[in-house]
């Protein structure tokens, strides 16, 4: 286990990270989730030894305190795979994987096998400069793996690639990191991907964390808009407190005990919205969900409809807001829905939230 305590780290009179403390399971894949400027990178080069501690402490198998070990005794045990993946360019591809080990190294018959197994031994004698940019991360990742690490360290390992390969890569990425039981925390600021390689996701806004958890447990129960926002698309929408329930345009929604504040903001997914035809029967809705759907008494109107091949978001013009303030919903599959046509819309519960504004 990694535990992180109380780090607080400055730079140029700037405070990266705040107070900082974050638990790490052994062998999990564990992603540091954050936007451009947050502080991901500077905990991962804390945790590597690149950059000096300068309060708190950084603890592997509760034994190893990085605060007080050199950095060269630290590396040996962490591997580090930057975002442009730093191979050496005057050294192949199998040099640059074997760097610095002796070729008895215990570590090697496993190594031989990632490269067979990847198909890195059709370009082992090739140069950095003859791969693409997913082979060049492959083989960073191979030769992160390479020392035999406790930790490795993946600094936005597929930031520079294009979405098809992107997709391929981090397929491979995560069946190596699992098949190798190695602690792994990848930096990155795309949800899907944290969602994607994960066991858990630590959200960071400002050097402080949001929230952490499973990935399932931060998609379904954020604990602030912020949070919310990063798994995908939001809508959010004003209301009024009346009693123990929060009245909006798409209906009224109960409050629980601890909502004592006066002002709050419906966030809802844009996925947590149904629609149907207004001319349509109400019991084309399940009634299995019934009782997790909102019914709006308001009608919505089509403004436009974009089609994004799985899925279709429609734009959508609702009864007391404003049409700038338009709703964005996702439907799967096709969109059925024309400009202009007025519909009943129905809020699922378990893709809406409540939060102080």
């Amino acid at each position: 286990m990694i535990k992180i305590n109380n780090i607080n780290h400055f730079f140029n009179k700037k405070q990266i990270l705040k107070d900082f403390s974050l638990n790490i399971n052994s062998n999990s894949v564990t992603s540091i989730l954050g936007p451009s400027g947050s502080g991901k990178t500077t905990l991962l080069r804390l945790i590597s030894g690149l950059e000096n501690l300068q309060s708190g402490n950084i603890q592997i198998d509760n034994n190893n305190d990085i605060s007080s070990s050199k950095i060269n005794n630290q590396m040996n045990n962490v591997s580090f795979v930057f975002q442009d993946s730093a191979l050496f360019p005057h050294l192949t591809v199998i040099e640059n994987i074997y760097y610095g080990l002796s070729k008895l190294d215990n570590n090697k018959n496993k190594i031989d096998s990632l490269i067979h197994d990847y198909n890195i031994d059709k370009i082992k004698f090739s140069y950095p400069h003859q791969l693409s940019s997913g082979q060049k991360q492959l083989v960073a990742l191979i030769r992160g793996l390479a020392s035999n690490p406790k930790i490795i360290l993946l600094d936005e390992p597929f930031a520079n690639l294009d979405t098809r390969l992107r997709e391929k890569l981090r397929d491979k990425v995560l069946h190596i990191l699992k098949d190798n039981n190695i602690t792994s925390i990848i930096v990155t600021h795309d949800a899907d991907e944290a969602m994607f390689l994960s066991d858990y996701i630590a959200i960071l806004q400002d050097g402080q964390i949001q929230q952490h958890g499973k990935p399932v447990e931060l998609y379904t129960r954020p604990k602030n808009r912020f949070v919310a926002e990063f798994f995908g698309e939001i809508n959010v929408i004003t209301g009024r407190k009346v009693n123990n329930k929060l009245h909006t345009p798409l209906g009224n929604f109960y409050l629980n005990k601890n909502n004592l504040k006066e002002n709050y903001s419906l966030v809802v997914r844009s996925e947590g919205i149904k629609i149907i035809k207004s001319t349509e029967d109400d019991s084309i809705i399940s009634n299995k969900r019934n009782n997790n759907l909102v019914k709006s008494p308001n009608n919505g109107r089509i403004i436009e409809a974009k089609f994004l091949g799985g899925s279709t978001i429609v734009h959508l013009a609702l009864n007391g807001m404003k049409d700038y303030d338009h709703l964005h919903i996702k439907i799967p599959g096709i969109n059925y829905f024309e400009n202009n046509q007025i519909v009943n819309l129905y809020t699922d519960v378990n893709y809406s939230y409540i939060f102080e504004t």
